[in-house]
């Protein structure tokens, strides 16, 4: 690659092959050359303070040396076999160890595929099909998560509103979304769907905002009582709120939850973790 490229040159490049001439979630009028702990540096060489730090999973900083050590010692080995491994198999029983809920664990590539898996799976377990979900949570770029997320028209609750084109109205119909922290609300949305709710999905700390003192545990309490399945989307918390997550720091235990960022360390990993009666539909000879 040759050195003497300037910023502006592949701002102009990057505009002829990628939409908006981004990556789709950050300015495209930077463009990063290196990282190192903290900081990096864009391609014409101005330095930043990196408080992205990946959108997440670069939590030990750029260029960590043990981060570094780890992955070149397997590099070597191999990097993807679509097969059983011992360092998967570790991970696994690690993330068993450390979070509550966490009695097994599939692993996928995105946060928003373990969302996606974990709404699949408590459609599964229950036979029923809504979800309930709370407006302005992130759960990834499904067309159940993106309901409500940052809507653009004023809508009465339980009503979705789609955040994308090309969601078709099916999708929106089974959706239930609720105010955050208002567990009010949710109680009563819950006994209203409760025959027909399969899911409630909820950020524990959602975006910025914390949980209300009870609200978690309202939750809890309500879907257990009605069989709905709980799912805590710990992508953002854990390993980081505490090291069992937001489960470990508020002491409120789901069926289900789902982690990214952190725990592939930058590289393309994360997990759906639960249940083994409900993580049991990940298996074709148990079900």
């Amino acid at each position: 690659m040759k050195a003497d490229i300037s910023q502006q040159d592949w701002i102009d490049r990057a505009g002829k092959v990628l939409p908006a001439a981004g990556f789709g979630n950050f300015d495209p009028g930077v463009v990063v050359r290196e990282g190192k702990g903290a900081r990096v540096w864009d391609e014409d060489g101005r330095e930043y303070v990196d408080y992205l730090i990946g959108s997440g999973p670069m939590l030990l900083g750029h260029g960590h040396p043990e981060v570094i050590e780890a992955a070149t010692e397997q590099l070597g080995k191999g990097m993807t076999f679509f097969a059983n491994n011992a360092r998967g198999i570790e991970l696994a029983e690690e993330i068993c160890s450390a979070v509550a809920c966490a009695e097994q664990v599939r692993y996928v590539s995105t946060g928003g595929e373990a969302d996606m898996y974990a709404m699949r799976l408590g459609r599964a377990h229950t036979g029923r099909d809504k979800i309930l979900k709370f407006e302005g949570g992130y759960h990834g770029m499904s067309a159940e998560a993106l309901m409500s997320l940052s809507p653009q028209r004023l809508e009465n609750y339980p009503n979705a509103v789609p955040d994308s084109a090309g969601i078709p109205d099916s999708v929106r119909n089974e959706m239930i979304i609720c105010p955050f922290n208002d567990a009010q609300t949710a109680g009563q949305l819950m006994s209203e769907y409760g025959e027909e709710l399969a899911c409630v999905i909820v950020e524990p700390l959602q975006r910025l905002i914390p949980p209300e003192p009870g609200f978690l545990e309202a939750l809890r309490e309500e879907t257990e009582k009605r069989g709905i399945v709980l799912i805590f989307d710990e992508v953002v918390t854990g390993f980081r709120l505490a090291y069992g997550g937001a489960q470990e720091k508020y002491g409120v235990v789901p069926d289900l939850c789902t982690m990214g960022k952190i725990i592939g360390g930058g590289f393309p990993l994360a997990a759906v973790g639960g249940k083994t009666e409900i993580m049991q539909h990940f298996d074709k000879a148990a079900v």
